[in-house]
């Protein structure tokens, strides 16, 4: 989009700037000099190209005179511009109450983000748009190609993708310089596998060591509480100062989840899966399928996991002995059983453990 122009959805306004610019283009001069045959400053001709001053009626008599064009035609392309910024402007406020209609504001007030008193509809947009240093909740409706999220076969409905973007958010603007850490590869690839053997801790004393342990490789490891209607378990977001984020959220917080979450983000991390805007959908896909290979082989190498498969005995007592001998807790195996249709999704879940990790 162009400085002259202002855009939202299907709706476009075109300054008169634009055109004023065509006319300085054809006449093959620059904007100094046709500031002055128009008898103003350069740093009007500048603004108005720019759309950051209208053209006034004194204005648009001297245009008429230098180019031939009448007052009333550029009056006219002024007034179709004011009109129509006027129709995106209202839409916008239309598009961020509905927008606010799909976010649940009782999780800012629960979780500290916000005051616990009533908010009018107004009161909690405007509380929403500082808490997420954004100038419009429209800018929540867009899926972020930029980001790599964990868990993406919810984002179907746009009150998936907002919910996603405002938990996204919140994450990335209170943890974007917790460190200066620049993200060191090496480092993480060495203690992937003590990352590994906490599957068997307690989350309370795991997950302070596990967020050090990150920090030290540049990683910011953040924990948000599950948001109504977000869908996603993890994301990464690579900083400008060469950090990572990688957010977790105890949304479906079992054992099994966490950590192939975890791992999942972290092979994003490693593989530099990191995304673009102008990604299409089949690369979108294929490094996520990277990202689910990579922790499912950190967690159950795929030679010993095929072994125990082959035996094709899924009891209570062979689960315990295959946790043993892979040093891993056994809700991985049930969580990975489960996923690959060999057992039934509420067969063996007293495996699984409900994390209650301390977040943030």
């Amino acid at each position: 989009m162009s400085n002259n122009e202002t855009s939202y959805k299907d709706l476009i306004a075109f300054h008169p700037g634009s055109y004023i610019e065509e006319v300085i283009e054809d006449l093959n001069i620059t904007q100094k000099e046709f500031a002055e045959r128009l008898g103003v400053s350069p740093k009007m001709i500048s603004k108005l190209v720019n759309a950051e001053e209208s053209i006034s009626k004194e204005t648009a008599n001297k245009l008429a005179k230098v180019t031939g064009i009448s007052i009333s035609t550029w009056l006219k392309l002024q007034n179709t511009y004011d009109i129509k910024v006027i129709e995106i402007e209202e839409q916008q406020k239309q598009d961020e109450v509905s927008i606010c209609e799909m976010i649940d504001f009782k999780y800012f007030k629960q979780n500290g983000f916000v005051e616990n008193k009533t908010y009018s509809m107004k009161e909690k947009i405007v509380e929403l748009r500082k808490l997420l240093r954004i100038a419009s909740l429209s800018y929540l409706n867009e899926f972020n190609n930029a980001v790599s999220y964990r868990n993406t076969k919810g984002f179907s409905e746009e009150k998936n993708i907002v919910n996603s973007n405002v938990v996204l958010e919140l994450a990335t603007n209170n943890s974007r310089n917790i460190t200066d850490n620049k993200l060191n590869k090496v480092k993480l690839e060495k203690i992937l596998p003590e990352i590994r053997k906490m599957t068997l801790q307690d989350p309370r004393k795991f997950y302070p060591e596990l967020k050090e342990m990150l920090l030290e490789c540049g990683i910011i490891l953040y924990g948000m509480p599950k948001l109504k209607n977000a869908s996603l378990n993890g994301a990464t977001k690579k900083f400008q100062n060469g950090s990572v984020l990688l957010l977790i959220t105890d949304r479906n917080k079992s054992s099994d989840i966490f950590w192939f979450s975890l791992f999942h983000e972290l092979g994003h991390i490693l593989n530099n899966d990191f995304y673009s805007d102008h990604e299409d959908k089949e690369a979108y896909k294929a490094k996520e399928e990277n990202a689910d290979l990579f922790a499912r082989n950190i967690l159950l190498p795929q030679d010993k996991y095929l072994e125990f498969i082959d035996m094709g005995r899924y009891t209570e007592e062979t689960i315990k002995s295959f946790a043993i001998e892979m040093k891993i807790h056994p809700s991985i195996i049930v969580g990975r059983l489960q996923n690959d249709k060999k057992i039934e999704r509420n067969i063996y879940n007293y495996f699984k453990i409900n994390y209650n990790i301390c977040l943030k």
